[in-house]
């Protein structure tokens, strides 16, 4: 695991900013983001300085809920990152949740997908759950032995609810992935990565260039 630890969660979100401009610079163009609350404060610094490159940003995962709900992902990329408007040149590809289906908001994504032109992702910035899961690819449910979407519907009996998601070989295919965790909760999770558990999280990155950004907390160093 090529994994960098960070003394808080400010240096690690300062780090990761960092490395997504650096990233935009060397040409990337698809990006694509996770929600959590890790992530949020990121997305606030990045939205102060967003490059006038054109960029095409992807939500990762969504539950099926509308836009203005606290708990969408995508509702809180648009209030952070996006909190000045979406600047000229960019788009914003997210899951059309008013479609209310599961099996809909996938099939309409993936026409969005293609439409855009995307062929694969850049970047890719995800989280690790607490259980291991990452993006909406949860330990035990089906979708994670999709093989030939891009997205796809996910009913995870934990939450009792139904998702929307990347599916893994799309997030293997990206050209990076960056993992950010963050607090004492996610040691567990990360131990188990590195003993080599079949988590999701580990089907995600195993194999493939990979970042960890890890807090001190999570570390448990």
């Amino acid at each position: 695991m090529n994994v960098r630890i960070f003394e808080s969660v400010d240096q690690l979100i300062s780090a990761a900013a960092r490395t997504l401009l650096q990233k935009i610079e060397g040409g990337a163009r698809f990006i694509a983001l996770s929600g959590g609350s890790t992530p949020k404060p990121l997305y606030a610094l990045l939205g102060k300085q967003l490059p006038k490159v054109p960029i095409t940003w992807v939500v990762v995962d969504e539950r099926c809920v509308s836009i203005d709900d606290p708990q969408s992902n995508a509702g809180m990329i648009q209030q952070t990152l996006f909190a000045r408007g979406i600047p000229s040149g960019h788009r914003f590809l997210r899951f059309r949740t008013d479609l209310k289906d599961p099996a809909r908001i996938a099939a309409e994504f993936e026409k969005e997908w293609r439409a855009a032109g995307l062929d694969h992702l850049d970047v890719v910035l995800l989280g690790i759950g607490d259980d291991g899961h990452t993006a909406s690819l949860f330990p035990g449910t089906p979708v994670l032995e999709v093989q030939d979407r891009i997205a796809a519907e996910v009913f995870v009996p934990r939450l009792n609810a139904w998702r929307v998601t990347l599916t893994q070989p799309v997030l293997r295919a990206a050209t990076l992935r960056i993992v950010l965790a963050a607090g004492v909760s996610k040691k567990p999770a990360l131990d188990q990565v590195r003993s080599g558990a079949d988590l999701p999280i580990a089907r995600v990155t195993r194999g493939v260039e990979t970042w960890w950004f890890v807090d001190r907390e999570a570390a448990g160093t």
